[in-house]
């Protein structure tokens, strides 16, 4: 059950995500008139619901800011999964409820003990919000994902033939500079991360998949080769752009599979429209 709250979810963060929820907030107040609103003014109502719309805006954009300043990792744009949306989501609902009760505690608008009205703004918040919540999450994961399915399909299409890169040399080094192989760019297939350390896969000629432990880091190496062959398509992982078999896509980022080996690659979100653009120039 809770295995569904750790799939791959986009993280969208715009303009739109800042004045929605604020129109929303506007509307359900105009309209529905909760927490007491009924029995004021129409004029008194209308002021209400715009300065609730604003602090419903406002609060999105401080809490996003705020939790990707005080926690980036969590906040991690490629690790954004469907619970960490919820959270987010439940989170700034908290802070409005909170904000509203206490701007009706100031004005004394409601004839009840504060605890009493904490608990009415609480619920009757998360009670309006819930469904139009659940909706626009479900909304943007099927949009999303059938946008990066359609792109994933097209960018596959481009790299059905392997494409025959130059037949130039690298020498791969070490961080001291020690030399540690000699590589065509053919044979280089991908590197990963590993700390200080990183993992290079290449080919022999029998066509079998080697591996290599240097002492450097990945910035390094991307150095040494050639930016028009080899992408860095994430912190942890640099491809030969000439090996990519197929491109796939999910809520979250596109991964790209690479011929001679069955693995997924990951390619950071910030990373896409580069990988989009080096596939159309080099196919």
């Amino acid at each position: 059950m809770f295995s569904i709250f750790q799939k791959p979810h986009p993280f969208i963060f715009n303009s739109a995500s800042i004045v929605i929820p604020g129109i929303f907030t506007f509307l359900l107040i105009f309209i529905f008139k909760p927490l007491g609103f009924n029995s004021l003014p129409i004029n008194y109502v209308l002021a209400f619901a715009l300065g609730f719309g604003l602090i419903a805006s406002s609060l999105v954009l401080i809490s996003v800011k705020l939790l990707k300043f005080t926690f980036p990792k969590w906040m991690d744009e490629d690790a954004w999964t469907l619970g960490k949306e919820v959270f987010l989501i439940f989170t700034v609902l908290i802070l409005i409820a909170f904000t509203i009760f206490i701007i009706f505690l100031g004005i004394d608008i409601a004839d009840s003990s504060p605890f009493a009205l904490f608990r009415m703004v609480f619920i009757k918040t998360l009670l309006f919000s819930a469904f139009p919540i659940l909706f626009m999450v479900l909304f943007e994961q099927y949009n999303y994902q059938r946008t990066q399915l359609k792109e994933a399909v097209d960018l596959s299409q481009k790299v059905t033939h392997e494409k025959n890169s130059h037949a130039f040399t690298h020498s791969i080094r070490a961080e001291n500079g020690q030399l540690v192989l000699q590589l065509a760019s053919k044979e280089i297939l991908w590197a990963q991360s590993d700390g200080n350390y990183l993992d290079l896969y290449y080919i022999n000629e029998a066509n079998e998949i080697k591996k290599e432990l240097i002492r450097n880091r990945l910035k390094n190496l991307a150095d040494q080769l050639p930016d028009d062959s080899f992408f860095h398509c994430h912190k942890s992982y640099l491809i030969n752009l000439n090996h990519i078999q197929k491109v796939q896509g999910n809520a979250r980022n596109f991964e790209v599979i690479l011929r001679y080996a069955n693995v997924s690659i990951p390619v950071a979100r910030s990373k896409s429209a580069e990988l989009k653009e080096k596939i159309n120039h080099n196919f």
